[in-house]
């Protein structure tokens, strides 16, 4: 039966005008990346007002696994989403779309042991939890997206309680981090014809601190609380602009070539240390370039293949001042700065996607190459990922 599918699908001519806006799935979305991209299901997800009109149930696996579901009703539609650990959910209409993210992620252990001349208790827990939001909407000739996050994170909390017949010991320990990260974007994608181009800004605030109090009733003296800032707390910002172009187009095929380009700082906060070094400023700062191809070519109207190639060139520095404080209690300016520029392998993927009526199904492979490019796939980072969709 899967045979003579196959050959009924290929025996078919090749469409005298190709459907490239057909939409794809979660293979084509993540080995692509470039704005002339064809319309996929977390493209539409993770830009709301595009879940606008759809009927759909969606399931992806392997690359961020999860599952969609919208409901076009009237004027709205409404979806709801689970990727990976996040659970989705929004609305959309033909102005503007609303979505919200949600990720639980709690371990909470606990221990105890007791014996005849003690007895220790042990709180531990573990979480990062995260609330995000998206709006989207189209305006005329660009779409706009602001995205917002905020994440809460307890890395460790300790809790541990000894007790014995001299009295009780308590320590309570917590290293807490807080980050909220925020983004705009435009791009031209409604009125594009074979330029396309994306770009947008960013920002994060990330804040680690460290608590920790200790109660003795055996040795009251050795009571304290500590609170401080942890080292690597920071600010983030970057910019990206990305472009691509349809070079090559026939009725049943096209080429893309394009460029990913982003531009990002780290600014670390002062921390003061007098046993090792105050830190006075901290930076960081790269510039990464993707350039990209992607070819698509329509067998007939119901088999579409795709591949795509992008090589990625990172150029980074730091720079470091910062007070040294020596036994003598001298203080001591000290520099560092550092810069280095790196070319990456290759990165490849390719896909097939297969549609009868409602149904699509789309399988992709991606990986890096040797250096060597005739020796093909890597096979030390290779991904497969599969997507079924079914429309109503």
């Amino acid at each position: 039966m899967l045979s003579l599918l196959f050959a009924t699908t290929f025996a078919e001519n090749a469409p005298d005008t190709a459907n490239f806006d057909i939409l794809h799935g979660s293979a084509y979305y993540y080995s692509v990346n470039a704005p002339s991209e064809a319309p996929s299901t977390l493209r539409n997800l993770y830009t709301p007002h595009l879940m606008f009109g759809h009927n759909l149930a969606s399931i992806n696996l392997n690359v961020n696994t999860g599952g969609i579901a919208s409901y076009a009703s009237g004027s709205h539609t409404s979806y709801i989403a689970l990727q990976g650990r996040e659970a989705m959910f929004g609305i959309a209409t033909k102005t503007f779309g609303l979505g919200f993210g949600l990720i639980i992620d709690e371990k909470v252990d606990l221990s105890s042991e007791k014996d005849a001349y003690h007895k220790d208790e042990t709180t531990e827990i573990v979480s990062k939890n995260a609330l995000s939001l998206r709006f989207s909407m189209p305006l005329q000739s660009i779409d706009f997206l602001a995205f917002l996050r905020f994440t809460q994170g307890v890395d460790s909390v300790a809790i541990n309680e000894y007790a014995d017949s001299e009295g009780k010991n308590n320590l309570d320990y917590h290293r807490n981090n807080y980050e909220i990260s925020g983004s705009l974007s435009l791009t031209n994608r409604p009125s594009a014809k074979n330029f396309f181009w994306s770009s947008g800004i960013g920002a994060t605030r990330n804040n680690r601190t460290r608590e920790t109090t200790y109660k003795s009733t055996i040795d009251p003296d050795d009571n304290y609380h500590n609170q401080t800032n942890a080292q690597d707390s920071y600010i983030y910002a970057n910019l990206f602009y990305n472009f691509s172009s349809i070079v090559l187009k026939s009725k049943n095929a096209r080429l893309h070539v394009g460029n990913n380009a982003r531009l990002y700082a780290t600014l670390y906060d002062q921390v003061e240390d007098k046993d090792s070094h105050r830190k006075d400023f901290y930076v960081t700062g790269s510039l990464i370039l993707t350039p990209n191809i992607l070819a698509e070519y329509a067998f007939n109207e119901n088999w579409m293949f795709w591949g795509a190639a992008s090589y990625t060139w990172t150029t980074s520095g730091n720079h470091e001042d910062y007070i040294e404080y020596w036994k003598d209690e001298n203080e001591t300016k000290n520099k560092f700065t550092r810069f280095s520029t790196n070319t990456g392998a290759v990165d490849v993927s390719t896909g097939l996607l297969f549609k009868y009526k409602k149904l699509t199904l789309e399988a992709g492979v991606a990986s890096n190459l040797f250096s060597n490019p005739f020796r093909g796939f890597s096979g030390n980072n290779v991904l497969y990922n599969f997507t079924g969709i079914v429309e109503f």
